[in-house]
């Protein structure tokens, strides 16, 4: 459960990141921010302990 919400913070935030909105640099830099802060989040949800072997 954890995994898929770290999965659909991914996409929300590779999703605001790329989205832009014209003429408005403040709605610009709030999604930005959202969306950097989705990807803060995937990274905290993803276990520290990469061992794959």
């Amino acid at each position: 459960m954890k995994t898929l919400f770290g999965l659909f913070l991914l996409l929300v935030g590779g999703l605001l990141v790329s989205t832009t909105v014209e003429n408005s640099l403040i709605a610009n830099s709030i999604l930005k921010i959202i969306g950097v802060l989705c990807f803060v989040g995937f990274s905290k949800t993803m276990p520290k302990d990469n061992n794959l072997y």
